[in-house]
């Protein structure tokens, strides 16, 4: 899909969006939100700092990608993947505007749009681009976490509950590793299974090491297991113009690893969920709350921007990259990660990590730095 924005609210109707929302926000009772000098808005139109609204910003006014080599430093789509070392997939909406947001007190900038496709969790991650946080992540790529991992003492294994002999360790296409690799465990009740383990045997549900386990049962949440070689730390960052971003996903869940994908609101839904708390409310369907999937959307605000499915590319009907990757990983298969959209602004879904389709979208954040 070319870029083509006819369906994409122009420049002046988004600045008179904008105008009208800071006329409704009485400019801030308290005056001026954003001290950071960054691009875009200063007042919080909708919203407050934890999730807050302050307007459009158009590519050029985000400054250039001061890393890249001369003739790549126009910021858009293209020149942010290139600095960032993201290779896999098409670019698309390479131009699209960016929205300015508060989350969690810190300013935000997100795509209109998704700026590439057929590009795969794996590929992000691996870029250093998912979480934004300086760590290795809650999850790398192959990787096992949450709540169906245990620990058998007696045996001096790990062990995972199967939903089948594909959903395992060995799951085709997410062999976690092989005999005489070391595994990183973390997030066990009892410390001494916490830490590094050189594998001497593995089958599908149980990974054995050379080593005095403690016994645990499984539904621990913050456990995880994975091959210390495919560990990546999540330090993306950009130059644009005058300001540093960390460069990750957004969160789409109420946490990460999920703990209750199967049920109605599949996670999706709470305080942690940037997609719910930031994106839906722009949505034209936040005014009446009539979401294809409402119990995956939750109680959302009106912003009163009126977005729609269009705008934002969150149909699949409408353009390629309508499923925009998120940070987490699912609690019923843990090598599968969080997508939204799809079919509009509501739904969420998971897939597993390696996944290459023209429906996967990257939609990065950039997370002010400095």
């Amino acid at each position: 899909m070319s870029d083509n924005f006819i369906n994409l609210p122009t420049a002046e109707i988004q600045n008179r969006i904008a105008v009208a929302l800071e006329v409704a926000a009485g400019l801030s009772p308290g005056g001026i939100d954003d001290y950071t000098g960054s691009p875009g808005g200063k007042v919080i139109l909708k919203g407050d700092k934890e999730y807050g609204f302050l307007g459009f910003v158009q590519p050029e006014d985000m400054g250039d990608l001061l890393g890249n080599p001369d003739g790549s430093q126009e910021f858009n789509g293209v020149n942010l993947a290139a600095a960032v070392g993201i290779t896999q997939g098409t670019a698309i909406n390479s131009n699209t505007p960016w929205m300015k947001f508060f989350s969690g007190n810190d300013i935000i900038f997100v795509p209109v749009k998704p700026i590439r496709h057929s590009t795969t969790w794996n590929s992000i991650y691996n870029a250093g681009a998912v979480y934004g946080d300086g760590t290795i992540g809650v999850n790398p790529p192959n990787g096992r976490a949450g709540n169906k991992l245990s620990v058998d003492g007696a045996n001096s294994s790990f062990l995972i509950e199967t939903d089948g002999a594909d959903r395992g360790f060995l799951m085709s296409g997410a062999v976690i590793a092989s005999v005489g690799d070391t595994i990183v465990t973390r997030g066990f009740a009892n410390e001494e299974n916490n830490g590094e383990f050189v594998i001497s045997e593995i089958t599908d549900t149980a990974i054995k090491v050379n080593a005095t386990l403690f016994t645990e049962p499984k539904g621990r949440n913050s456990a995880s297991i994975y091959k210390k070689g495919d560990e990546v730390r999540q330090d993306a960052e950009v130059t644009v113009g005058k300001h540093k971003y960390k460069v990750r996903l957004l969160k789409g869940a109420a946490q990460d690893p999920l703990d209750s994908y199967s049920d109605s609101d599949r996670n999706l839904v709470g305080p942690a969920s940037e997609w719910n708390n930031l994106i839906l409310p722009l949505h034209e369907r936040a005014k009446l709350g009539d979401w294809n999937y409402r119990s995956y959307a939750g109680d959302v605000d009106d912003w009163g921007v009126g977005l729609t499915d269009k705008d934002l590319v969150t149909h699949h009907t409408l353009g390629h990259g309508s499923y925009s990757w998120m940070q987490e990983s699912s609690d019923t298969a843990s090598f599968n990660r969080v997508s939204r959209g799809y079919n509009g602004a509501s739904p969420g879904n998971h897939v597993n990590s390696w996944n290459v389709h023209t429906i996967r979208g990257w939609r990065p954040a950039l997370h002010l730095s400095s």
